[in-house]
């Protein structure tokens, strides 16, 4: 019995070395995609900028507030105020990596931003990058 609990343990939820997730996606096989260290890391971020804060019912503080500012001016102030939100909100959420910079691209053609966050977990690099614009705001909202 305790062979098939260290199995479970192993195969199913990872070692506490190893980081290990399953994505809302099916993969090949039929199964669900599972991803390992960093790639959990970026999933857990995207869900946290993408959940408008006071949707998730047993946590109303968690998400953020980045799809509030989709109409806002295109200049320092809002790329100021949408650092700040994606650092705080992250930090909040989950600080198993570290952020080494945010970069703010205001889209000059169309309301909206592209958010890329450059990540460090375990001396793997990765990048994170998340585009808020109203066709976004209409998937996230509805």
């Amino acid at each position: 019995m305790a062979n098939l609990f260290d199995r479970f343990k192993n195969e199913v939820i990872g070692s506490e070395s190893l980081l290990r997730d399953y994505l809302a996606l099916v993969s090949s096989d039929g199964d669900f995609k599972r991803v390992s260290d960093l790639n959990v890391i970026l999933n857990s971020w995207n869900n946290i900028l993408l959940t408008p804060r006071g949707t998730y019912p047993h946590d109303p503080e968690y998400g953020s507030d980045l799809h509030l500012m989709v109409f806002e001016p295109s200049d320092s102030i809002t790329a100021d105020k949408l650092k700040t939100e994606v650092q705080t909100r992250l930090l909040t959420y989950d600080d198993r990596a570290q952020i080494e910079n945010i970069e703010i691209f205001l889209l000059p053609n169309r309301k909206g931003f592209s958010v890329d966050v450059n990540v460090l977990y375990e001396g793997e690099k990765g990048v994170l990058s998340v585009t808020f614009d109203d066709s976004t705001l209409n998937e996230i909202l509805t």
